[in-house]
């Protein structure tokens, strides 16, 4: 009986008590409570990352400057799923632009893939900032040029027809704030461009033929605000065209040189900005073999010549793309309006560009 009850009695040890509900195990005698609140103390102007940026800005002079932190997070927002949050950074961008150049790498890297953007407010916000940025700091387009160029050459022949509207827009920025030749070298792509963006064909027996479907068929190559786009479209080329034709930068490059110079006659002995200054007696030029019976320039020769002497675009123009370019802007001069306006004014250019040429 003795061994039962001491069995009994060391079971009660190991049996797990059955409470009832909404009842708590009772705590031992020798509980010993351990658990403690601790308060947080926030200190936002005297955080790690806007020390570490303090002096980075106050060094740039600017008392409004942005800090790298601030600016890293901001530039991360660019790739943000939602529209309206890309949205807001390129407006925050635009008012909290930075006075220490070397961040405009990151952000012209940033931002320029945005040209592509599907949404078409922050490709207008984006219009706005680029803008904002050749302001601020000119020059800084001429260095992300090729980049810039790449996108807007993809936005002006891309699926999506929303791209394609706004896309010459961001080529007339380029044009408005770039000077040298590097505008110059694209020439030819910037144009073969323009003839997929309206839905022109590039061969010329198809142009003889086709006008009449050419013309459907650039009527039917963009959204219902096709009319609005193609005047905007018309605007940019007339504006491309001067800059590329009828604009010569080695003409104001004497006068600035001699503003700065020590002495009047010195700019004559200085290195020219000009692209082959001996072309005119025919020193140190390569001539291409045209593929044509007469002497001007074939489709095949634009992938191999060089577009960076105002005289070989000319040529370009008046043997490639005159004939094409004529036969298309007449249609929409019948059309009469702005875009009738517009078209007359890109005629008249490559016009006097021809009228140049010949003589």
């Amino acid at each position: 009986m003795a061994s039962k009850r001491k069995k009994k009695e060391k079971q009660k040890d190991f049996v797990k008590a059955k409470l009832k509900v909404g009842k708590t195990a009772q705590k031992p005698d020798n509980y010993t409570d351990t658990s403690f609140r601790a308060k947080t103390i926030s200190l936002p102007n005297q955080s790690i990352a806007s020390n570490a940026s303090s002096g980075a800005s106050s060094s740039s002079g600017s008392p409004s400057g942005v800090s790298l932190a601030t600016l890293t997070h901001q530039l991360s927002l660019t790739k943000h799923h939602s529209p309206n949050t890309r949205k807001e950074v390129l407006t925050y961008l635009q008012t909290h632009l930075p006075s220490n150049p070397s961040y405009y790498k990151n952000i012209m890297t940033s931002i320029l893939p945005l040209i592509l953007d599907e949404d078409k407010d922050v490709r207008k916000a984006l219009m706005a900032l680029i803008s904002a940025i050749a302001t601020k700091q000119p020059g800084l387009i001429e260095l992300h040029l090729r980049t810039m160029i790449l996108f807007i050459l993809s936005a002006m022949s891309h699926i999506v027809p929303n791209i394609r509207t706004t896309s010459t827009h961001f080529l007339k920025i380029v044009v408005e704030n770039s000077h040298g030749n590097l505008l110059n070298s694209y020439f030819v792509k910037i144009m073969r461009n323009y003839f997929v963006l309206m839905g022109w064909s590039m061969n010329e027996q198809d142009a003889g033929l086709k006008s009449v479907a050419i013309t459907n068929l650039s009527l039917n190559a963009m959204n219902a605000g096709s009319k609005i786009a193609r005047v905007g479209h018309l605007q940019n080329l007339n504006k491309f065209l001067l800059k590329s034709l009828l604009y010569d930068e080695g003409d104001d490059a004497g006068e600035v040189k001699m503003e700065v110079s020590i002495h009047p006659q010195s700019y004559r002995y200085l290195l020219t900005n000009t692209i082959q200054p001996y072309q005119p007696l025919k020193l140190f030029v390569t001539e291409f073999k045209s593929d044509n019976k007469t002497d001007g320039i074939s489709m095949l020769d634009l992938n191999s010549i060089s577009t960076e002497d105002l005289d070989t675009r000319k040529k370009i123009m008046s043997d490639v793309f005159k004939p094409l370019l004529l036969k298309n802007l007449s249609a929409f001069v019948k059309e009469g309006g702005d875009i009738g306006r517009e078209a007359n004014n890109c005629i008249s250019i490559i016009n006097e560009t021809c009228v140049d040429q010949e003589q």
